[in-house]
């Protein structure tokens, strides 16, 4: 198959494309996004190409706007283009350059995607990632540590950040993108950053990938496999983990770690290896009463028995106070009325209270809703999201309850479920960041 059939049978293969739906393509102008472009153009999707000038590289990255431009126009393709000084932005947020582009590309896909026409709400985004950048993401991952979920790399659908991602190409490696283009006699333009080694990913795809390719031809192929095989056998577990904390040690390691990964992300606090494995020690002692203290997050162990205690005192269910400010009763059902929002410092944790990042908010507006039927949310501490129906089904929530649900929202991302958890990308680095505090109680 040729570059095109393959980019099709992944599409209909992973069915990302739903029919006679506008696709919105990232168009940097380098080779990758320009074959992509050209592909679906040629398959006949209604397409809108998005590019965002960075301000990273001056003069280069105004041209490189110029030539998506002159491009887009050539094909008869719609292009939106905008402007933001990432270098700047990363200054502003004491984040790196990468983190601050990632999120300023987010935040100009969202504008399109959301700030347009209601019927453009929730259109795919194309991305032009390549097995490649699978294989850089595996060897980046590694090298910082990382489990089956993190080696398994980036997945051909992803809803991000209230944003729906396709990544059609990533079963195809780069050098056929080349030679695609080279034989249709199509131009892009070269990052001259791309050959800056000092940047993991050039130093990986210049000199690791090489090296790993002189252990045998099929060496990079043998490894996408294997990222396949630890995408499926990560959601497995990920499926098999929904059990109970005092079912642990009748499990296999690799379902101990993800039950407490779990348990450690419903309770707020941060489930790297070293705290899982604390967690899964301190559960075999059976003998009297002890406690184990995290980070925010402290364990009590009563003859094999865990409960949590957070750092700040949180009611299991949320009370209700009557008009004179008593507490008359607790109500285990939280209520759109009863959640209150406001500023502060640190992390609040608990079942029935948040803190999401306050720089991730950026002024935008949080507003609380009820549950609706669709809704899906990123939890944290996953790669992937979730419906609200299959975790309210978790939870063991009745139905009659669900749709009065409260959950709160900001730039169309659903952040907080009540009685659940935050959403991924929202979390708080540090106790001692601005924080917006989310919690269900009365007035």
């Amino acid at each position: 198959m040729n570059l095109i059939e393959k980019v099709k049978a992944a599409i209909e293969r992973e069915n990302l494309i739903p029919e006679v739906t506008r696709v919105v393509a990232g168009v940097s102008g380098g080779a990758d996004s320009v074959a992509l472009l050209h592909v679906l153009h040629r398959l006949g999707y209604p397409l809108t190409a998005a590019h965002l000038n960075h301000s990273i590289r001056g003069a280069d990255a105004d041209a490189d706007e110029a030539f998506v431009k002159a491009l887009c126009k050539k094909l008869g393709v719609e292009c939106v283009t905008a402007k933001n000084d990432v270098p700047a932005l990363a200054k502003e947020k004491g984040v790196s350059i990468e983190m601050a582009a990632r999120e300023a590309r987010h935040e100009f896909f969202r504008s399109i995607t959301s700030g347009r026409k209601p019927q453009a709400s929730g259109l795919p985004i194309a991305l032009a990632h390549h097995a490649d950048d699978q294989l850089e993401t595996f060897f980046l991952r590694i090298a910082r540590g990382t489990g089956s979920g993190g080696l398994s790399g980036m997945k051909s659908f992803q809803y991000l950040e209230g944003l729906t991602l396709i990544r059609p190409m990533l079963g195809i490696r780069r050098a056929e993108i080349i030679q695609w283009l080279e034989k249709e006699k199509i131009e892009w333009r070269e990052d001259a950053t791309n050959t800056d080694e000092t940047i993991s990913r050039n130093f990986i795809r210049h000199q690791l990938l090489p090296l790993f390719g002189k252990l045998n031809d099929r060496a990079a192929e043998n490894l996408l496999r294997t990222m396949d095989i630890l995408r499926e056998e990560d959601d497995f577990l990920s499926a098999t983990a929904e059990l109970e904390m005092d079912e642990l040690h009748s499990q296999p390691k690799a379902v101990q770690r993800r039950i407490v990964q779990r348990w450690l992300i419903d309770h707020g606090a941060k489930p790297d290896f070293d705290s899982i494995e604390k967690v899964i020690g301190f559960a075999a002692e059976t003998g009297g009463s002890r406690s184990l203290d995290l980070e925010g997050l402290r364990i009590v162990n009563e003859y094999g028995t865990l409960r949590a205690e957070a750092g700040r005192a949180v009611p299991s269910e949320p009370p209700v106070r009557s008009p004179a400010g008593k507490r008359t009763a607790r109500r285990s059902v939280p209520t759109k009325e009863n959640i209150r929002i406001e500023e502060g410092v640190g992390i609040l944790r608990g079942p029935w209270c948040a803190s999401v990042s306050l720089a991730k908010v950026a002024g935008r507006k949080v507003t609380v809703r009820t549950a609706q039927p669709g809704d899906r949310m990123e939890p944290y501490g996953m790669e992937c999201s979730k419906k609200l129906q299959d975790v309210f089904t978790d939870l063991k929530i009745p139905k009659a309850q669900r749709e009065n649900w409260p959950v709160v929202e900001c730039g169309g991302e659903i952040i907080w479920l009540p009685g659940y958890r935050i959403a991924r990308g929202w979390e708080l680095s540090s106790d001692s960041e601005p924080a917006l505090h989310l919690f269900s109680a009365e007035g």
